[in-house]
């Protein structure tokens, strides 16, 4: 697949779906699922992991702390959720951005979706540039733990 500028350009500031990708239905049952997960989650996490990537590999995906980071952070724990996942504070944060939007009269709403949408560049621009921090800190993780292991078994 071959990105074009002109491609990527037409994203970035396309105003369609900029207000949906911040603020629709799906990042809406996310934000309220995150939440509610760090809530009741204690900081240190539980025995059992929920990663079904870790499980079958032993390498870490790119979500893997948030949990934790998240539940730390609605502790006030903050050294120890940057500790679980570097990015988990600003998740965190974008989470609990959006329920509260949510919990807004439609017409708050509306004008936070006009608002957005208005900075359709901006904030396309802010989503890929998040998408790619998380994919490249998953990736550069992922190569972290599998070289340590490769360098545990050379004694």
């Amino acid at each position: 697949m071959q990105f074009r500028v002109s491609q990527v350009r037409s994203f970035l500031l396309n105003s369609d779906k900029a207000a949906e990708r911040w603020l629709g239905k799906y990042c809406l049952i996310a934000a309220w699922l995150g939440l509610a997960l760090a809530i009741v989650t204690p900081p240190q996490g539980t025995s059992l992991s929920v990663c079904w990537f870790k499980n079958c590999t032993g390498l870490p995906c790119p979500g893997c702390g948030l949990t934790r980071s998240f539940s730390c952070g609605l502790r006030g724990m903050f050294l120890e959720s940057l500790h679980y996942h570097p990015m988990g504070l600003l998740i965190l944060f974008l989470l609990i951005s959006i329920v509260l939007v949510s919990l807004l009269p439609p017409v708050l709403k509306q004008r936070f979706a006009d608002f957005i949408e208005s900075r359709a560049f901006a904030f396309n621009s802010a989503y890929v540039a998040f998408v790619l921090c998380f994919i490249v800190f998953g990736i550069s993780r992922m190569v972290a733990v599998f070289a340590n292991s490769l360098a545990a078994l050379n004694f």
